[in-house]
């Protein structure tokens, strides 16, 4: 599979919808309009960043090519001007945060993979840089914002990835023409995303209570 820049308009796509979920974060983490463009920004632009750096390819994408930062500036202007005339439910900035992160997740795990596939990695390790880029820029934006991942907290988040992924590289395989690949790949990925979150499916859990964190432990036996 040739993958040159027909992955331009999904990368935009998945920029704009990771960028709008990183400005909704910190917009309902009280965060000022300096940290909402922050979030949006490392959200658009973090899996990206860490699949390019781990495949050696320098400078990494938003360096050379920095549209997706101007984008993702964009859409944190546009939240901050939306908070500003709505003030919209937590329930609703929920949901909106929830939908434009599956978008990305989707999207950017697929151009992932497809980058990878690209230059040289075999099919498992696209698929597995392809869930690097799906995953990293929600969880780099869920740690600035002081919020447990999406990814770690039992939610049917990676599996998505690693179904768009698998996809991608399995009809790659079967000789697939290039657009349609893509498109099945990434509807494979937001649909199980987005009936995860309508199903509110979880992943299993040990069933035993979880033992307290040492150091919490140490830290208040010195404090007595």
């Amino acid at each position: 599979m040739a993958f040159h820049d027909p992955y331009a308009a999904l990368e935009l796509l998945g920029t704009i919808a990771f960028a709008v979920s990183g400005a909704e974060v910190a917009a309902r983490a009280g965060m000022d309009w300096v940290g909402i463009s922050v979030l949006a920004v490392v959200a658009a632009v973090g899996g990206g960043t860490v699949r390019d750096l781990l495949l050696g390819l320098e400078p990494v994408g938003w360096i050379s090519r920095p549209l997706p930062v101007w984008m993702a500036v964009i859409a944190a202007g546009v939240v901050i001007a939306d908070a500003h005339r709505l003030k919209r439910r937590a329930l609703d900035a929920r949901t909106l945060i929830l939908l434009a992160d599956a978008v990305g997740l989707a999207v950017f795990t697929v151009t992932g993979a497809g980058l990878a596939y690209a230059v040289g990695a075999s099919r498992p390790v696209a698929v597995l840089l392809g869930v690097v880029t799906g995953v990293g820029g929600g969880v780099a934006r869920d740690v600035l914002a002081r919020q447990s991942p999406l990814v770690l907290a039992g939610q049917v988040y990676a599996l998505a990835a690693v179904a768009g992924g698998s996809t991608l590289m399995l009809l790659d395989a079967a000789g697939v023409p290039n657009s349609l690949a893509r498109g099945l790949a990434v509807g494979v990925g937001l649909g199980l995303r987005l009936l995860a979150i309508s199903q509110s499916w979880s992943l299993p859990r040990p069933l035993h209570r979880a033992e307290p964190d040492c150091y919490a432990e140490r830290e208040d036996e010195a404090g007595r």
